[in-house]
């Protein structure tokens, strides 16, 4: 259960840092809809060149101990001038000691510690593609405190693959994601 749990929280943690939003998820229908977030960094301007082009993304989401890749459709609108969606600002209560995105030849590097509640998350990963077709993160997310289990400290890899659709159906809102 509690390991479960550690997965689940990886897998927010990279769909948050991939979408650099904070979502409320529907319980009878599974979607999610979320809000960009406006985080920027020294590089804002190379960041703003390579970002995941508008319209619908199908991704495929992996992690350690999931039995099997989660399918999601997903509706990326473009961001705001200067935003960068792919690390979030802290949430309420919550202090970030590093919450940086740095351009490499491929796309970008991630570099994330924040703490709360006695618990600290850091996630260190790649965000790399063409942006316009197809991209991929490459999470490695660890915590510590009070009642983690060794599998949370030594970290939980997750992988997103995403692969660009097309625009994005009348239906579905910027933000939006929806299994399968």
């Amino acid at each position: 259960m509690v390991y479960h749990k550690l997965i689940c929280s990886g897998l927010i943690a990279g769909l948050t840092v991939l979408g650099g939003c904070s979502g409320k998820t529907d319980q009878a229908t599974g979607n999610t809809t979320t809000s960009a977030m406006s985080t920027t960094t020294t590089t804002s301007t190379a960041v703003a060149r390579r970002m995941p082009k508008p319209g619908l993304w199908e991704m495929t989401v992996s992690a350690m101990g999931m039995p099997e890749a989660m399918q999601l459709r997903t509706c990326i609108a473009a961001p705001a001038p200067g935003a960068n969606p792919f690390t979030p600002p802290a949430q309420p209560g919550q202090k970030c000691a590093k919450n940086s995105v740095e351009p490499t030849a491929t796309g970008y590097a991630i570099d994330m510690e924040c703490s709360a509640n006695g618990m600290t998350t850091a996630i260190q990963g790649s965000v790399s593609g063409d942006f316009s077709t197809s991209f991929r993160t490459d999470l490695t997310t660890k915590m510590t405190g009070a009642d983690m289990p060794p599998e949370a400290r030594a970290g939980v890899k997750s992988s997103v693959d995403a692969r660009y659709v097309g625009a994005c159906p009348a239906d579905m809102k910027p933000g939006e994601a929806r299994r399968g």
